[in-house]
């Protein structure tokens, strides 16, 4: 798509989804001040935007949070512009959100206050470009997340986690539920088909009332015959399609580790893919679902995730018993039930689907019916999966994780706190090497590691050995094709990637000067000739000559290197 017609598409986007909900139509004249307050920070966002250009689904959340809320405060207080809020006002506005109650009763913390403020910081960083933006601040000169952590009666810090965990006995009573319920496809098929050649007859006679006003009576009534099937009518069919998408999705979720809306985003077609694998001549069928995310673009993104081959049976299964719902091929696999909606069921109606099925199987935990949120699935996938002895790296991969650090959350806890264990010793004797020695070094930390070896280099033996247990606190240390990366998520430029890392220029990395000339003179020559292979491959060709623009550097600091030690 043309970049010039991406903000319009955002904009067109936007304005749809956004109702100030002022108690009257957003379209009524009495809202119209509000309305335009609305469409200029929309405007900005859009055709001025942040140098974060958030994408569509960040920039909804600000508008149906923050500014709606201040919007809200605007009309019960009659206020036109948002240059007329006050230093009073924004503490008015503060008071409101503080004393706020939890909807489900619980204590107010951080994140809690963080949703109710969002978009604020954004309304405050554009004001200066629209017409009538605010000339105070509203949160005292804070952020958003300041100003949550300071007022909220509980902080939650950003690794922890609030979403309870999935016991394995519910993981285990909802999969047999599932392969139990999704077998009720068969009958939602044959009704599907009943009901395309089925023809509903209704005759009416035209009749007159007392005061001469006409109505019809039915005469003949020929409607479908939901008995024949074991059903009383159509309101029983729609109760068991949801119980088949309650039993797909959870199937799904077990077995792929998706978010909930990429699972909701999986199609009616396209969207299996098998692929054979040669490995020490033994051939593996690799599975995979096709669906897309939001998470890691800006745009809804097509990714694969790898699964079993039974998910095919499944998604099929869904298909047929879902059939009087679909209009084309191209439509969502989880689609509305409404007029044939092209549209894939919501990320609400989708969990409340699913506590509707744990209430109607019973499926409880300590006597009390367990209380599903989507989210629980994927954490138990990843549960799962590191139990079964998958690496950080392929459960990073699966989840569609941009930081691997956010991966470790999910693994069991028993097993990284060992394997971190053993990491912290390992990266101990790296650093205790790797500070001894004068071993001449280059890379993009090279430089803070020399600073720190004429600091090592002065310390007592004591002195030593506790600096070199602080290290693995700060960062632990891996080996690397290329020699040592001390790795800081904050100063990576591979961004967990291994396969992107850019050693001349990270801080993390630590080459050995001794004999890398050789190796990166033979990598060069290996990498010009795969470009003559590959010439007309524009991806290749451009990997590998940013791998030999990063050799490049590496040789130039091999050089200065070599010239101080002449």
């Amino acid at each position: 798509m043309p970049d010039q017609i991406m903000p319009i598409r955002k904009s067109s986007l936007l304005l749809t989804k956004y109702d100030p909900a002022l108690g009257t139509n957003v379209c009524s004249q009495h809202n119209e001040q509000y309305l335009a307050v609305a469409k200029d920070f929309i405007e900005q966002l859009i055709f001025n935007p942040l140098p974060s250009n958030p994408k569509t689904s960040t920039l909804t959340k600000l508008l149906t949070h923050g500014l709606k809320r201040i919007l809200s405060y605007m009309y019960d207080n009659k206020i036109l512009k948002l240059s007329d809020i006050t230093e009073f006002d924004a503490s008015c506005i503060q008071s409101e959100i503080l004393n706020e109650t939890h909807k489900n009763g619980l204590e107010i913390t951080n994140r809690t206050l963080l949703s109710r403020v969002r978009g604020f910081g954004h309304l405050q960083k554009q004001s200066h470009k629209m017409r009538d933006g605010l000339t105070v601040h509203l949160l005292e000169g804070m952020s958003e997340s300041e100003w949550a952590r300071i007022n909220a009666n509980k902080v939650i810090g950003r690794q922890e986690k609030t979403t309870s965990e999935m016991p394995d006995s519910v993981a285990k009573k909802l999969y047999h539920a599932a392969i139990r319920d999704i077998e009720t496809y068969k009958i939602l098929h044959e009704v599907n088909l009943a009901r395309e050649k089925f023809i509903s007859i209704r005759k009416y006679k035209k009749k007159y009332r007392d005061d001469g006003t006409v109505y019809y009576e039915p005469t003949v009534k020929k409607t479908f015959p939901y008995s024949d099937f074991g059903f009383t009518n159509h309101h029983e069919i729609n109760f068991f399609q949801n119980r088949l998408m309650s039993a797909g999705y959870i199937l799904i979720a077990l077995f792929t580790g998706m978010r909930i809306h990429e699972i909701l985003r999986i199609r009616n077609e396209h969207n299996f893919k098998s692929e054979t694998l040669n490995y020490n001549g033994y051939e593996q069928v690799i599975s995979f679902v096709i669906s897309q995310t939001t998470k890691l673009e800006a745009e809804p993104t097509k990714y694969k995730w790898q699964t079993l081959p039974f998910i095919k049976q499944i998604m099929d299964k869904l298909k047929l018993g879902l059939s009087n719902r679909y209009t084309s091929n191209k439509d969502y696999l989880f689609v509305q039930k409404a007029n044939r909606s092209p549209y894939p069921v919501s990320n609400m109606s989708m969990n409340t689907m699913l506590r509707q099925y744990l209430n109607h199987n019973n499926i409880t935990y300590n006597n009390e019916v367990w209380y599903i949120a989507s989210h629980q699935f994927r954490k138990k996938f990843a549960r799962i999966m590191t139990r079964q002895g998958l690496g950080i790296k392929a459960i990073q991969d699966q989840l569609k994780h941009y930081d691997p650090e956010m991966t470790k959350i999910y693994g069991d806890p028993n097993i990284y706190i060992e394997l971190q264990q053993e990491k912290f010793i390992l990266s101990e004797e790296l650093y205790a090497e790797l500070y001894s020695n004068q071993i001449p070094i280059i890379g993009g930390g090279a430089d803070e590691v020399k600073q720190l070896r004429k600091e090592f280099k002065g310390m007592t033996k004591a002195e030593r050995e506790i600096f070199l247990q602080s290290l693995p606190n700060k960062a632990l240390i891996e080996q690397t094709d290329d020699g040592l990366c001390m790795y800081r998520p904050q100063k990576a430029l591979c961004g967990g990637d291994k396969t992107a890392c850019r050693p001349a220029d990270c801080n993390n990395s630590v080459i050995s000067a001794d004999g890398m000339r050789r190796t990166l003179l033979w990598r060069k020559r290996e990498n010009e000739r795969l470009l003559t292979f590959f010439k007309s491959s524009l991806p290749k060709t451009s990997y590998l000559n940013s791998r030999n623009i990063e050799i490049n550097k590496l040789i130039e600091q091999l050089d200065k290197v070599e010239v101080i030690n002449v």
